[in-house]
């Protein structure tokens, strides 16, 4: 089973090497700040519609995003 925390660390740290805010990516992708903010903390676990979305507003294709959330969980794994 995948981690909801390492999915929303993932993605938080796609947005800050973008230089975005929460704020700013949850208008991007068209989702509700509070829900975005809980996926990041792990609170939510991410529909694959969601992550599409995330990775759109992004601008990175969404395997790329979920090949990312592969490693981590990858990593996790070895430690």
């Amino acid at each position: 089973m995948v981690d909801a925390g390492l999915i929303g660390e993932v993605i938080r740290n796609f947005r800050r090497s973008k230089g975005l805010s929460q704020e700013v990516l949850s208008g991007l992708a068209d989702l509700d700040r509070t829900h975005y903010s809980k996926i990041e903390r792990g609170l939510r676990t991410p529909t694959v519609g969601t992550l599409f979305k995330i990775a759109h507003a992004l601008g990175v294709a969404p395997h790329k995003l979920i090949m990312e959330i592969e490693r981590a969980v990858a990593e996790q794994e070895r430690a």
